[in-house]
């Protein structure tokens, strides 16, 4: 665990050629709703470096995509566009992040039927994921909705061994509890172990505010040592304007 922390940035097929230009060790690539799976396996195929793939928020319809979704052909739809997306990686063997989907208009007590329809999807996908744990709120066009699934490294642990890994956003966790945010983030990683094989990497405020610059925010940056060895991507919310600037400035900030 001494070897240092590799650090990236979040790029699309359309603003990839002026992201892949910073100063990063890893290229994450944000598939989008509309993009075309054959454009995403070329750029895969023809990328030279180290690569990760990011499942779209959306389906093509605006709809969440959503894993856990007690709607069988909205799980389906979901089910389907992940595995196009990791068709398209698979010959590269590039990893793919997932969301758990289980987004809803009010707090849902019993997850137990959303876990088993986590669960069932999962055990249709590649074995090639890595789940990203979410926050309690979570905005969707202009809707803040509640976050079910997923929140702490209990949870994570319910779905571990139907995934090859997991993928820790560290804002995600500080706002994944009521209280103690800083208490969760250092579970994630003291809890979960190995299993965590990719971070996101951002500050974060309360109750809501995600993709915070480094050091502008709540969360208590203690728990930097479990990151050596590990991909961290620096999700600055606006980072890719002007140019990468808020990534620039966040990777002066992380290796200062």
């Amino acid at each position: 665990m001494n070897a240092p922390m590799r650090l990236g940035a979040v790029a699309t097929l359309v603003d990839h050629d002026v992201i892949s230009a910073l100063s990063i060790d890893f290229l994450e690539l944000l598939v989008l709703p509309g993009d075309d799976m054959f454009e995403v396996k070329a750029f895969c195929e023809g990328f030279d470096g180290e690569l990760i793939l990011h499942a779209p928020e959306e389906l093509g319809d605006g709809r969440l995509l959503d894993l856990s979704s007690p709607d069988r052909s909205w799980r389906e739809a979901s089910v389907r566009r992940v595995r196009e997306i990791t068709k398209a990686g698979e010959g590269t063997a590039r990893p793919v992040v997932i969301h758990p989907g289980g987004m809803t208009e009010h707090r849902v007590d019993d997850t137990s039927p959303m876990v088993a329809d986590l669960r069932a999807s999962l055990d249709m996908l590649p074995d090639y994921i890595w789940l990203e744990n979410m926050p309690l709120l979570y905005h969707h066009r202009g809707r803040r909705l509640c976050s079910n699934l997923m929140r702490t490294p209990a949870e994570m642990s319910e779905v571990e061994e139907l995934v090859a890994g997991f993928t820790v956003d560290v804002s995600h966790a500080y706002l994944g509890v009521e209280d103690d945010g800083n208490a969760n983030v250092l579970s994630m990683f003291r809890e979960l172990g190995e299993a965590v094989r990719h971070v996101h990497l951002s500050d974060a405020r309360r109750p809501d505010v995600e993709g915070v610059m480094i050091g502008e925010g709540e969360v208590d940056m203690s728990f930097l040592p479990y990151l050596r060895g590990l991909p961290v991507l620096l999700e600055i919310r606006d980072g890719h304007l002007d140019g990468g600037a808020g990534f620039r400035e966040a990777l002066r900030r992380i290796r200062g």
